[in-house]
């Protein structure tokens, strides 16, 4: 993938941005936003700001115990050349993990493999963290508003899969050989069947590319044993990110005069995550209109008063993430030579390990 096609990208994000919002009136959407407390909405910027600077520490507080680790001063430019690149990468928000992994390793001495342990690791308890922060912010909307049973229903079916994976996670770290061998032969007897109905399905379930996720899923059971302060300062960390992510938000639709609750908003951004999948840049047009929808639905506020309070929102998040590290990424895919090739050894790695981890803001 070439730089050619990540413009194309972002091209594409707001072109489906501006189809949102001329099915909720983009007249009324853009005077509102032009209209936007400034005060406000400098706070929003300030909050996405607090997000960036919280989910940089939280990764660094587990790539610090790597041997030959970056100090926190190159790193920090190194993250930031990483979330530009997550950023603009069509779904490069699903493979962060790989792709902070890939940058800070490419620029200091410390090994793939283990960076890599350690931004997945940093991902699974962004997991966590924006559960923790969206059960919260969902039990203070249920005591104080009705909600609709889809919102309830769609809660119930994300924390299953929380559970799950906690469990997964757990239970390789405590039977890793006995779980190993049995996951091994049913991607073994399921994999012929999978590749035949599709070729992606098939590469999830190969049996190499199976043996090899589960490897660092044992890794991560046995770092979160081995560095338990880092873990714990990692976790706080992340919740702060979802936090300030949340206060974002909640300072966006402030500044359009939303009457939405900070409660609404730490469910419907954490929530919103799963838009991500949108392969467009930043889950661009889908987030926006998972938000919009969301709250919407729990606010009963109007669609145009909240469509403008989730552009304000997206500028404070998504536009200032690539506005900060846009100069540290240009200058890291600078120094690989053509930005094309930088790119196609970032597929190459999202191929690999881009699926090893959750979806994080």
């Amino acid at each position: 993938m070439g730089l050619r096609e990540i413009v194309a990208g972002v091209v594409a994000g707001l072109v489906v941005v501006a189809l949102l919002a001329v099915g909720v009136g983009w007249e009324q959407v853009l005077d509102r936003v032009l209209a936007a407390d400034k005060l406000l909405f400098g706070l929003a910027l300030l909050a996405g700001f607090g997000s960036i600077a919280a989910w940089g520490l939280s990764i660094y507080a587990l790539v610090r115990p790597i041997p030959d680790a970056p100090g926190l001063r190159r790193f920090s430019g190194l993250f930031l050349a990483a979330v530009f690149v997550k950023q603009a990468l069509p779904l490069g928000v699903a493979g962060g993990a790989a792709i902070i992994a890939y940058v800070v390793s490419r620029y200091s001495d410390a090994t793939i493999e283990r960076t890599l342990l350690a931004t997945t690791v940093a991902g699974f308890l962004s997991t966590v963290a924006s559960a923790l922060v969206a059960g919260l912010g969902l039990l203070f909307v249920l005591l104080t508003r009705p909600v609709p049973q889809w919102i309830i229903q769609l809660t119930v079916v994300l924390a299953i899969g929380l559970l799950v994976l906690i469990t997964v996670v757990t239970g390789f770290a405590i039977w890793p050989g006995i779980l190993r061998r049995a996951t091994l032969r049913f991607a073994g007897a399921v994999h012929p069947t999978a590749a035949s109905l599709s070729t992606r399905l098939g590469r999830v379930v190969e049996p190499r590319q199976v043996r090899a996720r589960l490897d660092r899923f044992v890794d991560t059971g046995e770092v979160v044993a081995r560095h338990p302060r880092a873990v714990v300062a990692s976790f706080v960390a992340a919740v702060f990110a979802w936090v300030f992510t949340a206060a974002a938000l909640s300072f966006s639709l402030a500044a359009v005069s939303s009457p939405a609750p900070l409660s609404v908003s730490a469910f419907a951004v954490t929530v919103s995550g799963v838009a991500t999948a949108v392969p467009l840049p930043g889950g661009l047009g889908g987030v926006e209109a998972t938000l919009s929808a969301l709250v919407t639905v729990m606010s009963g506020d109007a669609v145009t008063r909240v469509g403008a309070g989730v552009v304000l929102f997206r500028v404070a998040t998504f536009w200032l993430r690539l506005v900060i590290g846009g100069p540290a990424g240009l200058a890291v895919l600078g120094r690989y030579g053509s930005g094309s090739q930088a790119l196609d050894e970032l597929d190459e790695i999202e191929e690999s390990v881009g699926d090893v981890g959750p979806a994080s803001e």
